[in-house]
């Protein structure tokens, strides 16, 4: 349809232009044929790159992000563990003290073929841990990183996670710097997510084997880069709280989530910032975003 009016108009212009003898009308009938077609180029570009405003691939992919870690955060703990009772029955689990430094390191290994697990997915490969002391004690450093990690079937997890104990505010509680800086390849592509939060111990404390009745409140920001190549930034606006009791060993565990609160906003490059309510559904997983007034659910997968 643009090649049509704009031919048409040029059309009309030419022969305008050799019917004018005014060299001036000339000129500037001329100048009116290129700045048609300039418009009419322009207009329609425009359309076509116009970002749906609507879209919530970013919020989807954050949210994704971040349940993956949650989801790691918990197998790690449980590596941890004396008890036995959370331990994985897939996972192979291989201590190694260190002679010449301060750090020891704890290999999860889930071997090379897929293994279901107690939490309902999917593992395979090997998640490393480095520490310089148990996770309660102050000023302790736990670094996990992965090899060949893979959770439900194709979620290929890479890069690092930091844990840092920063000790005890000034309410008695344990706080906790966490630091992720990865990447998960997905059967869509690739997500980048790198997230910066303090996590604030406010409950089950007292019971360190039973990691069940632990709450967290959390704050802090995050980045990454979507499915659909577009950047994003994410900042926590309402405290999240993490709930630990979500993520108990259940036949549903697969489709659960550990945030049950919280609000945080987002804003992917080229949209307007919008709002993830964590809020709606307890540990199931259902989230609301809201898009210039109108709310939508997203479900993480």
């Amino acid at each position: 349809m643009k090649n049509i009016v704009t031919i048409m108009i040029l059309s009309l212009l030419k022969k305008l232009i050799s019917f004018t003898k005014n060299k001036t009308m000339k000129k500037t009938l001329l100048a009116l044929s290129i700045l048609t077609v300039l418009l009419y180029a322009c207009k329609d570009e425009d359309i076509i790159n116009a970002p749906e405003q609507t879209s919530t691939q970013a919020s989807q992919d954050h949210l994704f992000a971040e349940n993956i870690f949650n989801d790691i955060n918990r197998v790690v703990e449980d590596g941890f563990n004396d008890n036995g009772l959370s331990k994985s029955s897939c996972a192979n689990y291989t201590s190694i003290a260190a002679d010449s430094s301060n750090a020891d390191t704890l290999i999860i290994d889930f071997g090379e073929v897929d293994c279901l697990d107690e939490y309902g997915k999917l593992r395979r490969g090997k998640i490393i841990i480095i520490y310089t002391a148990p996770y309660q004690d102050s000023l302790s450093v736990i670094t996990t990183t992965f090899d060949h990690y893979y959770v439900n079937e194709s979620n290929w997890v890479q890069g690092s996670r930091t844990i840092t104990n920063k000790g005890r505010n000034s309410n008695g509680n344990m706080v906790f710097e966490v630091e992720v800086d990865a990447n998960i390849t997905t059967t869509n592509g690739r997500i980048d997510w790198i997230s910066n939060r303090i996590r604030i111990w406010t409950d089950g404390r007292n019971t360190t084997q039973y990691p069940f009745d632990d709450i967290y409140k959390v704050v802090g920001t995050a980045s990454g880069n979507g499915l659909n190549n577009r950047n994003f930034t994410v900042e926590i606006t309402d405290t999240l709280e993490v709930n630990l009791g979500c993520l108990k060993p259940t036949i549903t565990y697969n489709k659960r989530c550990a945030i049950v609160s919280g609000k945080v906003e987002i804003t992917p490059e080229g949209y307007s910032a919008r709002e993830i309510n964590y809020g709606i559904g307890g540990c199931n997983c259902d989230f609301s975003v809201t898009i210039n007034g109108e709310t939508y659910l997203v479900v993480v997968p």
